[in-house]
């Protein structure tokens, strides 16, 4: 085996080994694990450092997934299987709920819903499995959108803007940027009527064993329906999202 291609081996061990513990992990450690003199993972670590794969917790040595490692894994969709365990979840959520339920994934700047259940009632909201809807103005797209930095944002739409569905819908970058950072707070979103007039919708991120959010699970329904039960919805649908994170951790 040659040198260059031993050292790419090692550096994708190093990954692994970072990327899939629980915590982050020092030099010594993944040393240990590999059988080799800590310096050689020491170098290995400070060119991936360099190149934004790895990143030290603040104030210590110890090695954590940097910022290209969130970036790349933002654009591997969710597998067909991972999908298939998902699906029971929104079952309940409908039936919970008795509003529209949804899985959706991040899209450039839409979000594809990826699979729809619907409440057995007359009066709700349809949405097609594989359509495209702009992500500032709905909730599983803010829900989504708050997983990214702000410059990510900024870089997103800087040259299109924010397009204008309806009088609700939020059309400057700095409220959007600041719904955001108050969906990161509270751990929900909301869409009041900003894609389709008298549509509300909540949604919840799901994260992955990482903690890169990887999907939104939401309800949608008519919007002085939605918001009557108080916090009702709200926790349906973050108990939903904590129940697939837990799924897919496995």
């Amino acid at each position: 085996m040659s040198k260059q291609i031993q050292s790419i081996e090692r550096g994708l061990f190093i990954l692994d080994s970072i990327i899939f513990n629980n915590s982050p992990i020092t030099a010594t450690e993944i040393a240990k694990q590999l059988g080799v003199h800590k310096s050689t993972i020491s170098h290995l670590s400070s060119t991936l450092i360099e190149q934004g794969y790895l990143a030290r917790e603040p104030g210590s040595w110890r090695l954590k997934a940097g910022p290209k490692v969130y970036r790349i894994a933002r654009t591997v969709p969710l597998t067909g299987e991972e999908l298939g365990l998902l699906e029971p979840f929104i079952d309940d959520l409908a039936d919970a709920t008795r509003e529209t339920a949804h899985i959706a994934e991040l899209r450039g700047r839409h979000v594809m819903f990826l699979s729809n259940r619907y409440p057995d009632r007359t009066l709700r909201v349809h949405t097609e499995t594989g359509s495209l809807e702009a992500a500032h103005a709905t909730a599983v797209g803010k829900a989504l959108l708050a997983g990214l930095t702000d410059d990510e944002i900024t870089s997103l739409y800087e040259n299109t803007g924010l397009g204008r569905f309806t009088e609700n819908t939020v059309t400057r970058l700095p409220d959007l940027l600041k719904e955001l950072e108050n969906v990161r707070n509270v751990g929900f979103a909301k869409d009041l009527g900003e894609m389709t007039p008298g549509i509300g919708c909540l949604a919840v991120p799901v994260r992955d064993r990482i903690g890169l959010i990887v999907a939104a699970v939401g309800i949608s329904g008519p919007e002085e329906r939605m918001f009557q039960s108080g916090a009702a919805h709200e926790k349906a649908v973050i108990k939903c999202a904590a129940a697939m994170e837990k799924k897919i951790a496995r």
